[in-house]
């Protein structure tokens, strides 16, 4: 699997720089930079936190047979500040979420 490859295009396909991935993921800039430029394969610890930066998981990152959901601009923002509210506020969020009737099957 080539993992920069896919690393980038993931990064691409939502309008992210490098500079912003590493700014989203806490990822120091130029580790990042290394990453994409010299084809450095990044640490379990750096890849689980840019796979959460670009909305999939690492099983989702690693499978070959099905492709990762692409999400819009739109739908990677509220993932990440989801991720950002404390447990309280996710649990009401959800519940608010839950409760509009379009989303029910």
């Amino acid at each position: 699997m080539d993992v920069i490859g896919k690393l980038n295009r993931l990064r691409l396909e939502r309008n992210l720089s490098v500079y912003r991935l590493a700014e989203l993921s806490g990822i120091n800039q130029s580790t990042l930079a290394n990453t994409f430029s010299r084809g450095t394969v990044p640490s379990v610890k750096h890849l689980e936190l840019m796979c959460d930066t670009l909305g999939v998981s690492l099983s989702q990152f690693f499978a070959e047979d099905e492709t990762p959901m692409t999400l819009t601009p739109q739908e990677s923002e509220l993932i990440l500040n989801y991720r950002k509210l404390p447990g309280a506020i996710k649990s009401s969020v959800s519940c608010i979420v839950n409760t509009i009737p379009l989303l029910r099957n």
